[in-house]
């Protein structure tokens, strides 16, 4: 009997192909898994938007000139001055004058990038320039008239002082002929305008009494103050602030006293609001801080929105924790003390006993508002919102007011300001707008939300089906090449009875089978 034969299923080529449909279908389907994981149109996003030199963040930090925020401004109008002055009428009436909008403009000055410590630092000088088709007009050309903060502020703060000096402000007063009501131009009011009492101040106390005129704008971009933040450009807390003027904290509400360190007072999750880390999710805390509120706004999540071009993103509101007497807040009450709706701002203001609310003090006790006729407060109009696409971390949108207000004590040595005793008074108030984005950053979302997934996942169907496809095929090829080189033995088998020394339905292993047909 001749040795058993050999027999090979498959061709030494047939069985190369066969391997190589089978890594490719395998490749193609771990690649669209993988891409179906990984997002690779949002990673690309995050890398365009990493921060280091010469990518857009980097460029448009250090730009000459950047466009920011939109500020306009709401004047509290008085209408009934002489009946109030006189007793006649228990509240001051108020009508709201505005808006007055102007455009910040904003130079980030001793631009630094630290790529070892992945911090920037920068000085912000800004400034602000008039925006006459988001106004009602020329604020040189409207009148309104103004309780006089300066007099309001500093018979408060002698209403704490002694008998004498008392005296010496009311002799000032009457010397001087200030006025606890003042009609101005709007332009005044908000740029500058000329105040005795001020001017001589800054006459006798230059070191903490440095300007010469009054005007709410004007103090609020204040740009003589040292001014120098540091934020991480970390991904994990991009643009997160470390430090502003070399300390971790606001040194103003005590941060540099050990002992008064608290979560109120200290740069935890803060950031000044242009841009957030990547990845945020419902649970990731978010404050802001901006020199000019001289605090830390405590932001609560709301809810997801999709907006028209494609992002998704998480509303934040402001919190009632800002403005209500609770243990964020414990820092800011060793001064004016705590008023539900009230936030002290005399740190930032020379030690002059202005007070910071929403506008209209949406949210505040009624009660602090009880002596005034005109306030109504709403939370579209009055409150704050921000919109934050949680991938990139881009603000979409900020909506947000504050309101200067001067909480008037007993005043009533005073002959000129008697009737505004135990009030607060509210002066102005600001509505911060964030600019449309620019179109083509819209585009951008827009790929990034709409046209990459659909693409990429039309990529992903086609790789997987490909890749199963190929493997489907392969394996039929194997079984089906088994298959028929089975039968093509069988078939030798049956032709050759005769010639064979084993009968067919005894065979019953292949080993059986090459030996009969040897």
């Amino acid at each position: 009997m001749k040795p058993a034969k050999k027999c090979n299923t498959l061709s030494k080529a047939s069985r190369n192909k066969l391997i190589m449909h089978t890594t490719l279908g395998a490749t193609l389907i771990m690649l669209a898994i993988t891409s179906y994981i990984l997002d690779p149109v949002y990673l690309i996003a995050k890398y365009q938007l990493r921060f280091a030199r010469g990518t857009k963040f980097y460029d448009l930090l250090k730009a000459d000139e950047i466009q920011g925020a939109y500020v306009s401004a709401y004047l509290f109008n008085v209408t009934n001055e002489k009946e109030f002055l006189s007793g006649q009428d228990h509240q001051l009436k108020v009508q709201e004058v505005g808006p007055f909008t102007y455009q910040e403009k904003r130079i980030n000055k001793n631009f630094e990038l630290d790529e070892e410590l992945q911090e920037l630092r920068y000085n912000p000088y800004i400034t602000a320039t008039f925006v006459p088709e988001m106004s009602i007009g020329d604020p040189a050309d409207f009148n309104v008239t103004l309780p006089n903060p300066v007099l309001l502020a500093a018979s408060t703060t002698m209403s704490t002082y002694s008998f004498w000096s008392q005296i010496a402000l009311n002799i000032l007063t009457k010397r001087y002929e200030s006025k606890a009501l003042l009609t101005k131009r709007v332009q005044d009011f908000l740029w500058g305008y000329d105040e005795p009492l001020l001017a001589l101040g800054n006459t006798v106390m230059p070191g903490w009494i440095n300007f010469r005129k009054m005007g709410f704008l004007d103090r609020l971009y204040d740009n003589t103050r040292p001014y120098k933040i540091e934020l991480s450009v970390n991904d994990e807390d991009k643009f997160k602030i470390k430090r502003v003027n070399g300390v971790s904290g606001l040194a103003c509400w005590n941060y540099e006293n050990p002992s008064l360190r608290t979560r109120c007072n200290s740069f935890e999750d803060v950031y000044e609001g242009f841009s957030y880390p990547p990845g945020l999710t419902p649970e990731t805390p978010i404050r802001i801080y901006r020199n000019v509120f001289c605090r830390i706004l405590e932001l609560d999540y709301a809810y997801t929105k999709t907006v028209d071009y494609g992002p998704e993103g998480y509303l934040y509101k402001i919190s009632n924790r800002t403005y209500t007497m609770n243990p964020d807040k414990k820092c800011l009450c060793n001064r004016l003390g705590c008023v539900d709706g009230l936030s002290d701002l005399s740190p930032c203001f020379y030690g002059f006993p202005f007070m910071l609310s929403n506008a209209h003090f949406y949210g505040a006790d009624p009660k602090v508002h009880e002596r005034l006729d005109g306030i109504a407060p709403v939370e579209e109009k009055h409150g704050g919102s921000f919109l934050v696409e949680w991938k990139l971390g881009t603000a979409l949108m900020t909506s947000m007011t504050f309101q200067l207000n001067i909480p008037v004590g007993d005043v009533s040595f005073n002959k000129e300001v008697k009737p505004f005793s135990n009030m607060t008074i509210p002066i102005v108030y600001f509505l911060v707008t964030q600019p449309e984005l620019a179109d083509n950053v819209k585009t951008a979302f827009w790929f990034i939300y709409v046209a990459g997934p659909y693409t990429m996942l039309a990529v992903e169907i086609l790789l997987f089906t490909t890749g199963l496809s190929l493997l489907a095929f392969t394996t039929r090829s194997f079984f089906w090449n088994l298959y028929m080189n089975e039968t093509s033995i069988g078939f030798q088998v049956a032709k050759t009875p005769n010639k064979l020394n084993c009968e067919l339905p005894l065979i019953t292993d292949k080993e059986q089978l090459y030996q009969c047909v040897s």
